[in-house]
């Protein structure tokens, strides 16, 4: 691949142009699908104080997911449910919006845009799911839940194992560490699950949604990576029943056949490090992301 064909050396245009390059992203679409649901939301209340048939239709709660009026688990809930938010206030859907951009965009340029979604969504579902199991549990399976809060922690927590150093101004003032603010939300969301917070919000699928993205980081929960793991476990179960390979030619081209390969969004992260250092020096780049090339260019040498 030449420099020519790297998406930094393109002309990336403006306006329309840019809208419809950010739309097509992952973070991008994620977030017009929230606010589009929010304002169907709106168009179809049937009055002040009543919940809208949007709303009743695409959130869930422990009875429509394990005791439901139809029959059988209202399953689609799980994911429908991530994609609406509270009709009396915009802060509700606000709030998710801005945090998932601030910390999603990031994080799609690393693991690319599918791995980003099949990400967002198992959080999402799984964070519901909890809340829904929670709250049959405690004889609540009647209360609504909804939001993307859920996959908006799995997001942030995510994003904060790989930058815990990082800062965030506080009331625009005080800079304070990432992982400092981590721990406090995850303090106040232990706090309201054993009894001693606010009522209304959902703090057992802020964990859940929490817990998967601590998870995902730590054992290298990629899509591509658990496909890449179960395919060499096959090929080992093969293995086992034949002889080794001598030192044929056949031999030698099925290794070089199977030299491990550089992931596609690795090869999009590398190219956005290269398209950092022509624009603002070598000096612009963190620890991380040094550290990022030195260990990727030996896997381009292999591969």
């Amino acid at each position: 691949m030449g420099i020519h064909d790297r998406d930094y050396y393109r002309d990336q245009g403006g306006g329309q142009g840019q809208f419809g390059s950010w739309a097509s992203t992952a973070v991008g679409t994620i977030i017009l699908l929230n606010v589009g649901c929010w304002f169907l939301q709106l168009m179809t209340r049937s009055g002040h104080g009543h919940f809208s048939a949007v709303g009743e239709w695409m959130s869930a709660s422990g009875n429509s997911i394990l005791a439901s009026d139809l029959g059988f688990p209202e399953l689609w809930r799980l994911v429908t449910a991530c994609f609406v938010h509270s009709e009396s206030s915009i802060w509700h859907l606000g709030g998710n919006m801005f945090f998932f951009w601030m910390f999603g965009r990031e994080l799609e340029r690393m693991y690319g845009r599918r791995e980003f979604w099949i990400f967002y969504l198992f959080a999402g579902t799984l964070a519901v799911l909890v809340e829904s199991l929670v709250q049959f549990q405690q004889g609540a399976g009647h209360i609504p839940i909804l939001g993307a809060s859920g996959g908006v922690m799995a997001v942030a927590a995510l994003y904060i194992f790989h930058f815990p150093r990082r800062t965030i101004y506080v009331w625009l003032l005080f800079p304070v560490p990432l992982w400092v603010v981590g721990c406090l939300y995850v303090y106040a969301d232990i706090s309201g699950a054993i009894g001693h917070g606010s009522g209304g919000v959902a703090n057992f699928a802020h964990l859940a949604g929490a817990g998967w993205g601590v998870l995902y980081k730590l054992f290298d929960l990629r899509w591509s990576t658990l496909r890449s793991r179960l395919g060499a476990s096959r090929k080992r179960g093969k293995k086992r029943g034949r002889p080794e390979s001598s030192g044929s030619l056949w031999g030698a081209r099925k290794q070089e056949s199977e030299k491990p390969r550089v992931p596609d969004a690795v090869s999009r992260r590398v190219d956005e490090l290269l398209e950092k250092i022509s624009r603002d020096g070598m000096g612009s780049l963190s620890d991380e992301e040094r550290e990022f090339l030195v260990e990727n260019s030996r896997r381009y040498r292999k591969s």
